[in-house]
């Protein structure tokens, strides 16, 4: 498959005052070596020195010439060759005596091949990759163990496959200091590379921040690229410390925005009119002179001659200056005397072609202006002139309400600041009443300050201290509700599915999904698909341990047991005459295999013996408290959660 990668970039034009920062993203100029695909790089030093600048520039530069320079058939050698010369080079110029940037650069240099992502990082600069909406940080941890050496600058690389649609955020780290990372992932997933750069730019801007670069890239499908209509070509690169908001794009928002539907509206009603014009004065075109046949050809000696009769039958219509008739046919300058009639003709044409155009419009505003005030005093047809009239109120009002509203965002920053106090005077009443002893009251405030710095996290001037209200906030609640938040997890297995049940047993995890059933190690790793339910059985429901056998439930009210020590699924034998109840749970408890109808209200008890299950019993005699549940869990009792979070417990069916 073809792939077009997209990209944008937020950098600053001008240079600045405590760093060097910038970006750049290269392609081969070379068409041959266009398959080694595109690169991007950033670069960050923390010192305002001149030399600063040049190390910086020369790391961009050398970067994109030593990679498409590598003449290896691995696009991942050639990356790898690249950064061998960048740190030679850097390891040069410490022993030239400039090491003040050692310990304050940061950057990402980066390849994308198709659809193969190969980068490597130094410092702190970040990546992310965006997929189906979920953040998987690219960079995490791969600077933390490296030794502070030019040769080992950039010593870490990571490559991998991208799919179509991902989006790849590469970044300094003055981005997530002033908009947060969740605000960042709703903005990029949302939109397209160029509009998402566009608003992160722009709540920068207000913010006057422009110490940050980064990329959004995203790649995307030629398939899916030939399926989109054509558009304007969206810019891709947008200056912190230049205004995007010009009079022209402003004009260019309004007439896309505004006018040109607007435009669009009055056309069609133009059509309208002029059908209605022309059937009302249809008669009249009926009585329409007829036109005057000329009954003799035209003289040749009258004014009304051709460009035949004025070349060459007319008298002394020549210039003495042009060539005889016996010379035009060898002469190269046969046309010219053609050619300058031509252009004065076309010259008086254009002169009169603005006039006419005036004279047109005039024409129609008038037949239009006579037929609507027609309307009027034709009192049949008086009805089609308040109907127009109404319309172009509507039409009036509806643009007023479109100037008022628009540019205007849901909560401005004089609102946002208003609502970051209150939230922090809700979270401090929160504290108050905790220091008093009512911790209910404690938990109902700080669940409000949350609420409220929800609201305005997303406002780039008060994203920050609102982000700490909503930390803060959930600290003290977690304190008082005993619970342990996690923020930061990494997950030790993964599937391309969704995952429907997990189990472990014999010290390996199994997973199930719809439709297959992947097996794993617990301390990580690539999961491997051991088996797959049967065709026309159903999808799975729900599954238990019972001993070393896993069982599990499908939507066709099958059952099947799956034994991990060969990795064999089989369907569960049931006593003759009988079938499985429908169940969205099941469990089991010393031999026997439980079933929960969470809609019916009722758990059905299955024994075994000699390998196969009974009759299914049903536990519960009253089954209306039983109704809307959703799982179960038996350690001799019998665990039932209902929807609205309660569990109930039973003890010999009670």
């Amino acid at each position: 498959m073809n792939y077009e990668i997209q990209f944008s970039k937020v950098t600053c034009s001008g240079k600045l005052t405590d760093r060097f920062l910038s970006s750049q993203h290269s392609k081969s100029p070379d068409l041959t070596k266009s398959s080694m695909g595109e690169t991007f790089s950033l670069v960050e030093i923390l010192s305002p020195w001149y030399n600063s600048a040049q190390i910086g520039q020369m790391i961009i530069n050398n970067f994109s010439n030593a990679y498409y320079e590598g003449g290896s058939t691995s696009d991942l050698q050639n990356f790898e060759l690249a950064l061998k010369k960048i740190n030679e080079n850097l390891a040069q110029i410490t022993q030239n005596g400039e090491t003040e940037w050692i310990g304050n650069l940061s950057g990402i240099l980066a390849a994308i091949v198709g659809d193969s992502l190969i980068l490597s990082t130094a410092g702190k600069t970040e990546a992310y990759l965006f997929r189906d909406g979920k953040i998987n940080h690219l960079t995490y941890g791969m600077t933390d163990k490296v030794e502070v050496h030019p040769l080992k600058t950039f010593s870490n690389v990571i490559s991998g496959s991208l799919k179509t649609k991902d989006k790849i955020l590469i970044t300094n780290k003055s981005l997530f200091e002033n908009i947060s990372l969740e605000s960042i992932r709703q903005i990029i997933t949302l939109n397209n590379p160029p509009e998402a750069a566009a608003q992160i730019a722009k709540l920068l801007r207000k913010a006057k921040v422009k110490n940050v670069n980064f990329f959004i890239v995203n790649l995307l499908s030629k398939e899916s690229l030939a399926d989109k209509p054509l558009k304007e070509n969206l810019e891709n690169i947008f200056y912190l410390d230049k205004s995007s908001d010009s009079v022209l794009t402003k004009v260019k928002s309004l007439w896309q925005t505004i006018l040109s539907p607007l435009g669009k509206v009055i056309t069609a009603a133009g059509l309208s009119v002029f059908k209605s014009i022309k059937s009302v004065t249809k008669f009249k075109d009926k009585i329409k002179k007829p036109k005057k046949i000329p009954t003799t050809r035209p003289n040749l000696d009258t004014n009304e001659t051709d460009n035949f009769q004025r070349e060459f039958m007319a008298k002394d219509s020549r210039d003495d200056h042009l060539l005889k008739d016996e010379e035009i046919k060898y002469s190269p300058e046969l046309y010219v005397h053609y050619y300058q009639e031509k252009k004065a003709l076309k010259e008086n044409k254009t002169g009169n072609k603005f006039k006419n155009i005036l004279i047109t419009i005039f024409k129609i505003f008038k037949k239009s202006f006579s037929w609507f005030l027609s309307l009027y005093t034709n009192k049949d047809k008086r009805k089609f002139f308040y109907i127009i009239v109404a319309a172009i109120l509507i039409l009036v009002i509806g643009l007023v309400i479109g100037f008022k509203g628009k540019g205007k965002s849901s909560v401005g920053n004089l609102d946002s600041q208003k609502i970051l106090d209150e939230a922090i005077a809700t979270q401090k009443d929160g504290k108050n009443a905790l220091s008093i002893g009512d911790p209910e009251k404690a938990k109902q405030k700080f669940v409000e300050a949350i609420g409220k710095a929800e609201t305005i996290k997303t406002n780039s001037i008060v994203s920050k201290d609102a982000q700490t209200v909503i930390s803060t906030s959930y600290q003290e609640l977690d304190k008082l509700t005993s619970t342990t938040r996690f923020n930061n997890l990494e997950p030790i297995i993964s599937v391309s599915d969704n995952i429907k049940g997990f189990y472990i047993t014999s010290g390996e995890a199994y997973l199930a999904t719809e439709t297959d059933i992947y097996k794993s190690s617990l301390l990580g790793g690539k999961p491997q698909k051991v088996a797959t339910l049967p065709k026309n059985k159903g999808n799975f429901i729900a599954g238990t341990n019972f001993g070393t056998i896993l069982y599990f439930y499908t939507s066709n009210q099958n059952l099947f047991e799956f034994d991990p020590s060969t990795d064999k699924l089989n369907q569960a034998q049931i006593a003759e005459d009988s079938r499985w109840e429908t169940a969205n749970a099941i469990s089991n408890y010393v031999g026997s295999l439980y079933l929960l109808d969470g809609v019916l209200g009722q758990i059905y008890k299955h024994s075994s013996s000699k390998e196969v299950f009974q009759k299914g019993e049903e536990y519960i005699s009253s089954s209306n408290s039983l109704k809307q549940s959703l799982s179960l869990a038996i350690d001799g009792s019998v665990y039932v959660l209902k929807n609205d979070g309660t569990v109930l417990k039973f003890q010999r069916s009670k």
